[in-house]
């Protein structure tokens, strides 16, 4: 039987996204999708909200209580809110608290909880390769990070910044947080160590994270372009499909990775 999924935040970019996904697949099913209280969009066709033609399902303020599994790609307040619902959850919301994400462990205490801030296939993959190539190339190759995104998005650096940052550090037995340096200004000189990190805000990117291995000698670099937000809707539905069979506990792209060989979910491949 399909994985029905609610979508909570239904009227956002990737809630529309994620829904008309969730139209298109045949592992999951769309039970329904919220919007804030008061909201226009409150009773749309979500279908209509998304561009994929009538559906029969309306937006409301509550997920319908027969979903199998919660996708939540809001904002942490809202995230952590929703939590209250006590049913597994898929989160792709950036930009956590450290408070905010005690409080989604503890709620994996009791339902399976899929955290990551990003669900693309090809980002959780290249977590792996960053993580070997910071240990094998070494201390003798400077580490600088440029994340590029959209206007509109909030936090910054972004979470798949933060992500293949710490894999950088962890590769060379490091914390990153003490060896972050986000942006330069000023007059200093490079410290031995340092990741840089940088972020930069315009027009209608949908996500390009590039990492570059400096030493005297050559560069290395590895680089992610998200040509559409479909590649993070479609990992998050394959997190959903993870999600509805998996016991209470927090989990990453890389447990789903696992679990479905890192590949196999039909929507891989379905047309946009």
């Amino acid at each position: 039987m399909p994985v029905r999924v609610a979508v909570l935040g239904a009227a956002g970019r990737m809630g529309r996204e994620i829904c008309r996904a969730a139209l298109e697949s045949e592992e999951c099913e769309l039970a329904g999708g919220t919007v804030r209280p008061g909201s226009d969009d409150l009773g749309a066709d979500l279908g209509e909200l998304c561009g994929a033609g009538r559906a029969g399902v309306a937006a409301t303020e509550d997920p319908p209580q027969d979903a199998d599994v919660l996708i939540d790609f809001t904002t942490p307040e809202a995230t952590v809110g929703h939590l209250a619902y006590r049913k597994p959850v898929v989160i792709g919301t950036t930009g956590l608290a450290e408070d905010e994400r005690a409080e989604i462990e503890a709620a994996a205490g009791n339902v399976p909880v899929v955290l990551a801030p990003n669900m693309s296939v090809g980002v959780n993959l290249l977590v792996e390769m960053v993580r070997d190539l910071a240990a094998r190339l070494g201390a003798g190759y400077d580490i600088e990070l440029v994340e590029a995104h959209h206007r509109g998005k909030r936090d910054a650096p972004s979470g798949t910044a933060l992500l293949l940052a710490r894999a950088a550090a962890e590769g060379r037995n490091r914390r990153l947080e003490d060896v972050a340096v986000y942006g330069r200004h000023g007059v200093a000189p490079r410290g031995e160590g340092e990741i840089g990190i940088h972020a930069v805000r315009g027009g209608a990117v949908v996500g390009e994270h590039r990492l570059t291995f400096y030493s005297e000698g050559e560069e290395v670099e590895v680089t992610h372009r998200a040509r559409s937000r479909r590649t993070f809707a479609t990992g998050a539905l394959r997190a959903a499909a993870f999600a509805a069979q998996a016991e209470p506990g927090l989990y990453t792209m890389q447990d789903v990775l696992e679990w479905s060989g890192g590949g196999g979910f039909a929507g891989d491949s379905r047309p946009m």
